[in-house]
């Protein structure tokens, strides 16, 4: 039976957070009894669940029919005998700022169609009309289809589940701008409307083209899409992307055009959401395909999927010269560093990360920087340095962009999904060598990598130093501020403050006779060297305690990626092919 399904949502009071939603079924014959209606518990490209049924208030169906909660997001709606359709009313709370949920506040409301819309079990194929009832004032943004031709469209079609979920709305008074790339009309919606000036809107909107041109020639010279929208909500609440089919999320900081750092941080959040356009929306891992929205969909290659996505988002910009080739190495650095500050990249491997996104990458805790590994930031390192190798043993005649391309051809314009446990035969297809020591190495087994030989062979060595302010001894955790208090947040394992018996939590009221003032540990610390013990005063569960701490040495937390003098000559040559041009250092004077 062919089920027709019309959501209306309506925003009557933005300053309650509300938005109050209709779901009706219809069919052209009597509808089965009974039907069952489900809410999503996980959106597409964010890995964890979110229980989204926990915003549900006020279920209820109409007269021809009832409804009764069966499942933590599932309702059982039996409509009356003979009946061609069915209402189901209901309100949800919209009121968290991210890229994957929903809000409504008096200037706009955000939905992510995950956390928003009932869909009927075993017809996600259904086609739905979407019909929005807001302020007069607002208006909509969305990749999905509209129904008509209005001015001030607000019905709106899907095809299917698929798509309803894949199209995230903007309603309100934001800015909208219009510009085309490689033939195709784009659209910037960026709230607040206020938030960005005439001039930085032109120089996101020209360096947003780059950004596309560039990515399409990784992938054949064409985009995959006949229109895309840019949604950029800028606030200081978080900063995070979400990819879509026809459409992202982009949630930044006001502050963004502000200094040169901010700005390429936001140019490389568009990169890296554009990038997913072929990257896992189109080559998907088998894992996430079909997409099933109840329960986790397991991947273990998602060290790939969002790893080369991180690291290409970067050398987008080296590629398209948004960057320079200074910035890109202080970035990569960068990461090198945080990935040294993680003692979890010694317990779990790479790909078992990826599979394990559900229980950790998107919960953290207190001993998550001793036990887990990130498959984006580890994965970006990881994928750098397989385009390094796969240059260098293929001598210079294939690159990680042809394994793109590979993927392409292959799997995301042909609709197939990419093999769980293939990438080793994939990189070896189209490297003409095989990757697996690598892969064993960095991506299976847990451990340090070691650069030093990958790196070289693009005239690059790793310099690691202590911050020149820095004491010479440390105490092995981090330590925020809280009201004035230095309140320990984590503790590395097997650091002098785990062996101390220092617990994240604990309060650190004075170290070595000195009382501590907000997080400085470091004027503690003056004058202490690796070795030395000190006596530690803590708060811990309203009562004080003290303990003895033997000091570490203090970690090189200042990470370089430098250029070796006396590079060869096909060392030389690997890196301007790799970033574009010559490296500075080895320019005659």
């Amino acid at each position: 039976m062919k089920l027709f399904i019309d959501h209306r949502v309506t925003i009557s009071s933005p300053q309650t957070h509300l938005a109050e939603l209709e779901i009706t079924v219809r069919a052209d014959e009597a509808l089965p009894s009974p039907l069952t209606l489900f809410m999503p518990v996980w959106t597409p490209g964010s890995y964890l669940v979110r229980e989204y049924a926990r915003h549900v208030e006020g279920l209820a169906a109409d007269g021809a029919g009832r409804a009764t909660k069966v499942r933590k997001n599932a309702w059982r709606v039996e409509p009356e005998a003979g009946a061609h359709s069915v209402t189901v009313r209901y309100r949800v709370y919209c009121n968290d700022l991210t890229v994957r949920t929903n809000h409504i506040d008096d200037t706009h409301a955000f939905f992510n169609g995950a956390a928003l819309f009932l869909a009927v079990e075993g017809h996600e194929a259904s086609p739905s009309r979407v019909t929005i009832a807001a302020p007069s004032e607002w208006r909509v943004a969305t990749a999905l289809a509209p129904a008509n031709a209005s001015e001030n469209v607000m019905e709106f079609d899907a095809p299917d589940l698929d798509t309803l979920v894949d199209s995230p709305i903007e309603v309100g008074r934001h800015r909208a701008e219009k510009f085309d790339v490689l033939g195709k009309p784009h659209r910037f919606a960026i709230w607040p409307a206020s938030a960005a000036n005439a001039r930085d809107v032109e120089r996101l909107i020209g360096d947003t083209r780059t950004i596309l041109e560039t990515e399409a020639r990784l992938f054949g010279n064409a985009l995959p899409y006949d229109d895309y929208l840019f949604l950029l909500h800028l606030s200081p609440r978080g900063r995070g992307g979400l990819e879509h089919k026809s459409s992202c999320t982009l949630l930044a900081s006001p502050g963004a055009f502000a200094t040169r750092d901010a700005y390429l941080d936001l140019l490389s959040l568009v990169a890296h959401e554009a990038f997913h356009l072929w990257n896992v929306k189109r080559i998907r891992p088998e894992g996430l395909t079909p997409y099933r929205y109840q329960e986790e969909n397991y991947t273990r290659l998602l060290w790939w999927f969002e790893g080369s996505t991180s690291y290409f988002d970067w050398r987008v910009l080296r590629l398209a010269k948004l960057c320079t080739v200074p910035e890109y190495l202080d970035h990569l650095a960068a990461e090198i560093a945080y990935l040294d500050a993680t003692h979890g990249k010694l317990v779990h491997a790479l790909e078992e990360a990826s599979f394990d996104a559900w229980i950790k990458l998107y919960r953290p805790d207190e001993n998550s920087q001793n036990s887990s590994v990130s498959y984006y930031r580890k994965g970006e390192l990881v994928c750098a340095l397989l385009d390094i190798e796969i240059r260098s043993r293929s001598e210079g005649r294939t690159s990680l962009d042809d394994v793109l391309g590979h993927l392409w051809k292959q799997y995301g314009a042909r609709g197939i999904p990419v093999p769980e446990g293939k990438m080793g035969e994939i990189l070896a297809t189209v490297a003409g060598v095989r990757m697996d020591d690598l892969l064993d190495a960095w991506v299976r087994a847990p451990g340090e990598i070691d650069y030093a030989a990958t790196l070289a062979r693009v005239g690059l060595c790793i310099e690691r130093s202590t911050r020149p302010e820095a004491p010479a001894a440390s105490l092995g955790a981090r330590v925020r501020n809280e009201a004035g208090r230095a309140v320990v947040a984590t503790t590395a394992r097997g650091g002098a403050a785990q062996n101390g018996g220092i617990d994240p939590g604990d309060e650190i009221i004075a170290l070595g006779g000195v009382r501590l003032e907000g997080a400085s540990v470091d004027a503690a610390l003056l004058g202490k060297r690796a070795g030395d013990s000190v006596d530690a005063i803590l708060a811990r569960d309203g009562r004080t305690l003290s303990r003895t701490i033997t000091l570490d040495a203090a970690r090189q937390d200042r990470v370089k990626l430098a250029a070796i003098a006396d590079a060869s000559p096909d060392a030389r040559a690997a890196f301007a092919a790799w970033l574009g041009e010559s490296h500075a250092a080895w320019e005659a004077p």
